[in-house]
């Protein structure tokens, strides 16, 4: 790794957020939950990602700009997803909550908003409210969100 490469990495708020989030995986696994929310609030506190206990997320997935994301507990985001600043995934009603497929890109400012599917390779479009399905390989834009393209 070059030595610009690691020392960029050391300050990546959103990097340190995910890393947070896994830590906290494992010490809930173990049943130490008083350590696994502390992950969480401290990932909270030096990046500005908001990832609730219980959310899942799979391997792979980056945080871009991580400024302002967060993530409900009975969230599912899928491996290798790129999430864009001020996105949020979350529920209306407090029980239900998105799933998002694999290799799906969320841009800036969207919102994904209740108990619905977003489809591998889908691309959700900045400042997009997506309270439907999206299905796979589709792009949605707008408020509410439409599918544009297939």
């Amino acid at each position: 790794m070059a030595r610009g490469s690691l020392f960029s990495s050391l300050f990546a708020t959103q990097w340190h957020a995910l890393r947070l989030y896994r830590r906290s995986a494992r010490y809930d696994a173990r049943g130490q939950q008083r350590r696994a929310i502390l992950c969480l609030q401290l990932a909270k506190v030096i990046s500005t990602i908001e990832i609730a206990h219980g959310a899942v997320i799979g391997e792979g997935t980056v945080f871009i700009h991580g400024n302002g994301i967060v993530i409900g507990p009975g969230s599912v985001i899928g491996r290798n997803c790129s999430i864009f600043h001020q996105v949020t995934v979350g529920s209306q009603d407090g029980e239900s909550y998105p799933v998002v497929g694999d290799n799906v890109i969320v841009y800036p400012g969207a919102k994904i908003i209740g108990g619905i599917t977003i489809g591998d390779g889908a691309k959700i479009g900045a400042n997009a409210v997506v309270l439907s399905d999206i299905p796979a390989g589709a792009t949605a834009v707008g408020n509410p969100a439409v599918v544009v393209t297939k």
